[in-house]
Parts: C-alpha cells; structure tokens; sequence
C-alpha cells in the first residue's frame, strides 16, 4: 500500500449522486423551518397594524374626552412632545408571553363620562371589527372597560401591560393564543399561529392619562398565504422534481456514464486486452482528456511491453554465442594434451568472449535506464559546445544556432549527442554539424555527418535491438535504441532523413 493511502470505505457515484439529489428536493422543505423568521415578521406586521389604530382610537377618545368635560388640550398639536413608536415584538426569543389573565370585577365603578364616551367607541370598534378582525377593549384612567367587543363593566388593571399603560407608557407583548378546539396539524410549523399580539396605549389630556385604549389580533400565518398560492406553489414543486431530474440526468450523461465505460476499458486492457476502443460519449472536455492520457499510457505500456519482450529475445540470442563459445573453451582447456600456444589462444578468446558479455550488459542497463535519463528541462547546443568536442577530438564539430533553447534537460541532451557522436565517429565521420529550430511540427535537432552513410537495406534495420554492422569490432546494436527511447520518453521522435551521402539524424520534441 502507498504511503498515506487508506482503504476506508469510500461511498460509490451514484450514491453521491443521490445525496446531491435529495439534498437539492430537501431544500423546498427546509425552508419550512424558516418560517420562524417569517412568522416574526407577521407578528411585527399586526404590531404596527394595531398601533397605528390604538393612536386613531386614542386621539378620538380624547377628543370625546374633550367635548364630554368641556376641557381643551392646551399645547397645539405641532407643539406636542411626539414620540414615534415602532414594532419590537419578536417571537424568536423568549419573550412569548402567558395567555392574558381574565378581567375581574370593577372596584371603582367609572364616571358617566367616561361611559359616554365608551359608548360611542364601542360603535366605532364594532364598524372597525368587520374589517380588521381585532379585539377592542377601551378603558378608563383606572383600567375599568368602558366598551369595546367585550368585558365592558369589568377591570383589567391587573393586566401587566395595561398597568404600564396607565403609568404612561406604549406597550406591545406577544402572549400565547388560547384555541378552541385542536389546532391544525401545520400549525406546528408557523409560530406566529399560536400567539397574540396586545397593545396598549394611553390617552392623555393636558399630560393627563384619562384611559386606555386596548387592542389585541392573532397575526396572520404563512399558510393561509400558502393555501391561496397553491396552484403557483403546486408549479414551483412540478419544476423543482423536473429540474433535480435534470441534474441527475445531465450528472449521468455527462460524468457517471463515460467514467464506468473508461472503467470498463481500463479492466478490458487488464484482463489482456491489446488495444484501447475510443469511448462514443465523452460527455466533458475533462474526461475526454483523461480518456486520452489513459489511451497514451495503454499504448506506452504495450509499446514497453513489446520491447521487452523482443529485447529479451535479443538478449537470449546474442549472450548466446559467447556463452556458448566459453563453455566450449573451457571444455577444451582441461585437456592436458593442449599446447602452449593453443591454451593461450582459447584464453584470450574467452576474454574476448566476456568483454563482449559486458559490453551487452552495460548497453543493456543504458537501455533500461533510458527512461530515467529522460529528464525535461531546457538547454542550448551552445552550453554543450565545449564539452561535446573535447569528448570527441577526432571529429569537427559545427553547432548552427548554439543559443535556440531545446526543450531537454543538458544531462539529457549531453547523453543523446554522445551516442549519435560516438556513431558517426564509427562510421568513418570527419565533420558532424549540429543544427536546432523550430516548425510547425514542434523543436527539432539534427545530427549530420559525412561518413560513409547507411546502405538502403539497413534503414529500415537501424532501430532494431542488437542490430550492427560492427559486430566484429565489439558494436552491440544498442546505441541508437538507447537515443530513440531517451527521445520517445520525452515526448519525442527520431528519424533518419534521406541522405545522398553521409547520414542524418532528426530529433523532434
């Protein structure tokens, strides 16, 4: 197992898949719980509703105060202290109240005044009921109703809010609704449903609270907005269901499916498949891009696989001969009847027959490292120049364009030159002219010589392991396979241009 890879369960596609989908249909749903903030918002909506009638009915009973008493507010009204009052109930903490305590029998009784005057509200609350569904309690200085859509007669002082309210002050509270019967199941949901909004305010002539004006609503719940947009809410559903189809439908078409068919042709290579079958439906440009570097490694690893097998084919037939040719030395050397002369001369062929062991070895690991050596970085001929001849003093080397960078580490390139130098210098070379630029294929190098060039029945042969013409003179044919996987491990290719005399080398990166 690698290093910091654990084989913990991993969830499969389309079970993601399917958590995305449903996370995206529980997002209507969701917005149930929501309606907490909605219902405060309800809640705030009557408060400001009540307050702006409690302050119509307040400045109506002190009018009616007024002409009942004979007595006239003082102050005109642009000179009055004026002191807005805004919503501040909120249901999303703890300040629900209990349900509003039941009124009790009135201690004082009121003035006739006062009755006057709750009689002629009552009239105006009962009209403004049809409309607004409130409650309307009117009150007089000692929290005794005077009128209003019940409790006329009997005393609310001891309500808390009421009692703030004949001390001077505005108070709107939210208690809990006392229902008849039981409540509807999606109630549940709505806060705003189980409460009731109270709101009192004083009335005040020449600074002087006379009474009370009481008013309470059950504010409005989101579902009966709800029911009455059932038909859009209904078309909201149908096209959230069609659009999570969709999305699963396009993750499908364009994700799930190509990644199985690409599982599919990676277990086809793997249970010994040769070639990679094009995938019909990419679905996105990513995957088409993995699809592609996966057919590039399959076609890399069968490439490597060919050449190891015919490279250990190769291998096979020439460590053959010398093996053969030293047990055959060997044989004869423990024959006592051999002379001098013939004992020495089956030594140095055994010697020889071992160098040329080595040799094959040492071509070999070049080979197998081939890949390693392969490095990418960038370099110029100029920065080689030096080196190059004086590793090799028996050749003129020309460099054309010494300064163009090439695509290669310098280790890398100094490696590939040594080996096409070492080439040219084997087959009678004197000038090898090097030369980079660039087309529309890509940078490419050339390695030119004027040596005795390569007869027309060998180009073909050239690129083939242990392939040589120098086999006499100890070649092992490895040379040029070790430039070409170098190159092809950077990306590149080699090929021999067609020469009248001499021979060239071209190497594309």
């Amino acid at each position: 197992m690698l290093d910091g890879i654990t084989s913990g369960w991993r969830p499969r596609l389309w079970a993601v898949l399917l958590l995305v989908l449903g996370l995206v249909l529980c997002l209507p749903f969701a917005g149930l719980f929501l309606f907490k903030f909605y219902a405060s918002q309800l809640v705030q909506q009557t408060e400001e509703s009540l307050l702006a009638q409690a302050s119509v009915l307040s400045a109506t009973y002190a009018q009616f105060y007024e002409v009942q008493t004979g007595e006239e507010n003082s102050a005109p009204v642009d000179q009055r202290d004026v002191t807005p009052v805004f919503p501040s109930i909120s249901i999303n903490s703890d300040r629900v109240l209990p349900p509003r305590p039941d009124a009790v029998p009135s201690v004082d009784l009121p003035s006739p005044a006062h009755l006057e005057i709750g009689a002629q509200l009552t009239q105006i609350a009962e009209a403004s009921q049809e409309q607004t569904l409130a409650g309307y309690r009117l009150l007089d200085a000692k929290g005794n109703v005077i009128g209003g859509s019940a409790e006329v007669g009997l005393s609310l002082a001891a309500v808390d809010e009421v009692d703030r309210a004949l001390k001077g002050e505005t108070v709107s509270v939210a208690r809990v609704r006392i229902r008849e019967g039981r409540e509807p199941f999606l109630y549940a949901f709505s806060r705003g449903s189980r409460v009731r909004v109270f709101v009192a305010m004083p009335v005040t002539v020449k600074d002087n609270i006379i009474g009370v004006v009481y008013i309470s609503r059950t504010p409005n719940h989101i579902f009966r907005f709800l029911y009455g947009e059932r038909f859009t809410l209904a078309k909201a559903g149908a096209f959230i269901f069609i659009s999570t189809a969709l999305i699963g439908l396009v993750f499908w078409r364009f994700i799930t499916r190509p990644i199985h068919t690409l599982m599919q042709r990676t277990r086809s290579i793997g249970n010994g498949a040769r070639r990679w079958e094009p995938i019909n439906h990419y679905g996105t440009r990513e995957i088409e891009n993995l699809s592609n570097s996966f057919q590039s490694l399959t076609a890399r690893l069968q490439d490597q696989q060919d050449a190891l097998k015919s490279y250990t084919a190769h291998v096979t037939h020439e460590l053959k001969s010398p093996l053969t040719a030293v047990k055959g030395a060997a044989e004869l050397l423990r024959e006592s009847e051999m002379t001098d002369e013939q004992r020495h001369r089956f030594l140095d062929n055994i010697e020889n027959d071992a160098a040329r062991m080595e040799e094959l070895l040492a071509s070999m690991r070049k080979f197998s490292l081939a890949d390693q050596n392969a490095n990418v970085g960038a370099c110029n001929l100029g920065g080689l120049e030096k080196d190059i001849c004086s590793s090799f003093p028996h050749l003129d080397i020309g460099v054309q364009n010494e300064n163009f960078t090439l695509p290669v580490h310098q280790n890398t390139l100094r490696i590939i030159l040594a080996h096409l130098l070492e080439n040219a210098a084997q087959h009678e070379a004197g000038t090898v002219n090097l030369e980079a630029g660039t087309n529309s294929k890509g940078v490419w190098l050339t390695v030119s010589d004027d040596g005795t060039g390569i007869s027309k029945g060998n180009r073909e042969k050239i690129m083939t392991p242990f392939f040589t013409t120098r086999r006499e003179q100890g070649g092992t044919g490895m040379g040029l396979n070790i430039v070409k996987s170098t190159v092809e491990a950077l990306g590149g290719s080699l090929s021999l241009e067609p020469r009248e005399s001499g021979t060239c080398f071209r190497i594309v990166f």
